[in-house]
């Protein structure tokens, strides 16, 4: 009896078998992914920011946004490979479909740069963290919240406003 055809197919099957379980292992099942919102996947990229220590500091110049599981990274990292690690959470264990580096860059901008907040953002740009972001973005990075608060202020008149509302940034 000859046995090669039976060799090769069972060759085959465990070839298959391979490459199934490495492609599924390090990525959430598609199941999972249907479930997930927007929202999870940046808090989940932004949670794994903040539990790295060396990047837990940059979390301020690195805006991530997520729209119908399309992620897109704006700012900078502070060296290549935590450029690479952060794009890596987006591409590995979340459930980004698609992830867009455009407008994220693998080292900091010169001082002055027109991507830096603290010069002053350009027109059609608004200030995100430490970045200059696209006016119609949104700003999702962590540890930063606006929000309306009421506050005593003078107005025009030079009267006591009571309940003038001023938008404030918190950290």
């Amino acid at each position: 009896m000859d046995s090669k055809p039976y060799v090769r197919l069972l060759t085959t099957i465990c070839c298959v078998a391979f490459v199934l379980i490495f492609l599924t292992t390090g990525r959430p099942t598609f199941a999972q992914c249907d479930k997930t919102s927007d929202a999870q996947i940046v808090a989940d990229i932004y949670s794994r920011i903040s539990n790295d220590k060396g990047l837990a500091s940059q979390v301020s110049h690195i805006n991530v946004v997520s729209i119908n599981a399309a992620v897109k990274f704006q700012g900078w990292a502070n060296s290549k490979s935590d450029y690479d690690k952060v794009v890596g959470f987006a591409l590995n264990g979340s459930c980004a479909r698609l992830v867009n580096v455009n407008l994220f860059m693998d080292a900091p901008p010169a001082e002055g740069s027109s991507l830096r907040s603290s010069g002053g953002c350009t027109a059609g740009t608004r200030a995100c963290g430490d970045i200059c972001i696209p006016e119609g973005d949104a700003c999702n990075i962590t540890g930063l919240k606006a929000f309306e608060r009421t506050i005593f202020r003078f107005d025009s008149n030079e009267t006591l406003a009571l309940f003038g509302k001023v938008a404030t940034c918190v950290r």
